[in-house]
């Protein structure tokens, strides 16, 4: 006798199959777990940077006269070293209303680093600013660069009469800057 499908056993069959495929398929998929500890401290390095105020007065330059100003930079503040590298440049700027010359060099050794490119000495200024780069001040190693700026009103024999009741505003500013590390260069 030849058997006929009926609705009865196509829905066995089908809960036949339904049950072959839930009891199988959990072999079929990889299963792994992982455990994972660890801690870690996350910490800034410490950034410091300083240079001395100065206060640059050309109300008493005369014809033929020279002031002397000098200045520090330094890697230090209040009692800590920075820790990262800074790379720092000068800047001199001035209204230009009074014919002034202007000279920077260093004063003395430097502790390390490198000091800011002052090449012969004298100031090029172009729309009333000098910009002086290159200085370096390594980390958590204390470095102080010392610095000298000439400000001089050459005697050339002009009718200086016409400068009487001009002024002068000279300001000198240190831009420091962090340095990238050389493990990411």
């Amino acid at each position: 006798m030849k058997k006929h499908l009926t609705k009865t056993r196509i829905a066995v069959y089908i809960a036949l199959l339904c049950l072959l495929g839930l009891t199988a398929a959990p072999a079929t998929y990889a299963r792994f777990t992982a455990r994972v500890e660890g801690s870690a401290v996350a910490s800034a390095a410490v950034w410091a940077s300083e240079s001395s105020e100065i206060k640059i007065d050309v109300s008493e330059l005369t014809p033929g006269k020279t002031s002397l100003y000098k200045f520090k930079v330094t890697n230090k503040k209040d009692g800590k070293v920075s820790q990262v590298g800074q790379e720092y440049s000068i800047t001199v700027e001035t209204t230009g209303n009074l014919p002034l010359k202007f000279v920077l060099t260093p004063d003395g050794a430097s502790s390390g680093g490198s000091l800011a490119k002052t090449g012969s000495g004298s100031l090029t200024f172009t729309d009333g600013k000098s910009v002086v780069e290159g200085g370096f001040l390594p980390h958590t190693e204390e470095t102080t660069h010392s610095y000298e700026l000439t400000v001089s009103w050459p005697n050339d024999e002009k009718n200086e009469f016409v400068y009487a009741d001009e002024i002068d505003l000279v300001t000198v500013t240190v831009d420091a800057k962090q340095t990238m590390p050389e493990s990411q260069r």
